[in-house]
């Protein structure tokens, strides 16, 4: 009876353990994100650099535009519209984290403004690796819509 308490309880342990590591990766994940929602807003190239791999993607489906318009650029692109006199504001309305292993995924539902103005909504979804420790975004894929979104 001891034996069965004993295993019993070691398992609920580990799982506790696995539930609270899995919970600070999400968060590791999540700041990540926010990091880089805080480069657009500072136009901060090396903290770009800090959070996304310069040779990672970026994919745009515009469906602003009839047909849909997709476009693909580099990060490293990114850094020579830091120099813009615009300012840009991308706020998350939720963010979902998937992990698996050294890589991870966050699907975020967003609205973009810019110089204060609503500009467009749309869904990014990261992809992001685990990197010397730590996460990375290596590929960034997001639409960009006028309809659908909450406010205007």
């Amino acid at each position: 009876m001891k034996i069965n308490l004993i295993l019993l309880l070691f398992v609920i342990s580990f799982n506790s353990f696995s539930q609270e590591t899995n919970q600070q990766e999400i968060a590791a994940v999540e700041h990540v994100v926010n990091r880089f929602f805080e480069s657009l807003e500072k136009q901060d190239t090396l903290l770009l650099q800090e959070v996304a791999f310069m040779e990672g993607q970026i994919w745009t489906v515009n469906h602003t535009v009839s047909p849909a318009r997709r476009r693909m650029r580099f990060f490293r692109d990114d850094l020579k519209s830091f120099t813009s006199k615009n300012s840009y504001l991308e706020t998350a309305k939720s963010m979902e984290v998937k992990i698996h292993k050294e890589m991870a995924m966050a699907w975020v539902p967003y609205e973009f403004r810019m110089n204060g103005d609503f500009s467009h909504c749309g869904v990014d979804v990261f992809t992001l690796v685990k990197a010397e420790g730590n996460w990375k975004i290596i590929n960034l894929s997001y639409t960009i819509d006028k309809e659908g979104c909450t406010s205007k």
